[in-house]
């Protein structure tokens, strides 16, 4: 039997994977740690994650996030 992993909390993946000098997605805004280890976090840990990569979509750093700016 194969086992299946079922969570109600969705990648937040747009499907834009261009990284900033932080090594943080421009797309979606998880770290490349936290995008290669989603599988792996319970649903808390992922709802931790998306206020994590709320808080840096927010936060207007000069060269950081410009991809914000055409979407």
């Amino acid at each position: 039997m194969e086992k299946t992993i079922d969570s109600s909390v969705k990648s937040p993946c747009i499907k834009v994977c261009k990284y900033d000098s932080e090594k943080n997605c421009m797309g979606c805004h998880r770290s490349m740690d936290e995008i290669t280890n989603w599988i792996f976090y319970n649903d808390e840990q992922k709802r931790q994650v998306l206020l994590n990569a709320e808080e840096r979509r927010k936060t207007p750093i000069a060269g950081k996030n410009d991809y914000d700016y055409y979407v």
